[in-house]
């Protein structure tokens, strides 16, 4: 009977904890990594700022893109995961394939193929090359953030 009890108590334990380890990694910042859509479906009047306090916390590495590192920057990605570029606080993007990119006149490399947001209004979705979601280089503070 004691045998059955313990049993009982650690099956209870293991769910419980498991339970709680899913809804921790229900976080609007992990969603949008594993599906970028997920994004549309918060109340959050601005989630590409609730997205950039996350990844400031959690990304395993930042960097601030220019068109002189650009190059460096993506080869870089290369090695995580997932790569996420904001743009101020009004476009985000995920990297969606490295490999598929063209070459960009204006940043000078080859620009891979990601999708995500510009916030006009609303979010407005993009899928295309990245040169063309992130706009030109200029003064506008463009941050890459790689997660593993």
């Amino acid at each position: 009977m004691r045998l059955l009890t313990l049993f009982t108590i650690l099956i209870l334990a293991t769910s419980c904890s498991k339970t709680t380890e899913q809804e921790s990694n229900n976080t609007p910042g992990i969603e949008f990594l594993e599906n970028i859509k997920s994004l549309e479906n918060k109340d959050n009047k601005n989630p590409i700022i609730t997205f950039r306090d996350f990844a400031i916390s959690s990304a395993d590495k930042s960097i601030k893109l220019t068109k002189k590192n650009i190059t460096s920057a993506l080869t870089k990605a290369k090695a995580y995961k997932h790569c996420v570029i904001i743009v101020g606080m009004h476009t985000i993007v995920k990297i969606t394939d490295l490999n598929n990119c063209k070459q960009s006149g204006s940043w000078g490399a080859c620009m891979p193929l990601a999708e995500g947001y510009i916030k006009k209004g609303g979010l407005k979705h993009q899928k295309d090359y990245i040169n063309n979601i992130i706009g030109l280089p200029d003064s506008q503070v463009r941050i890459m953030y790689l997660f593993n």
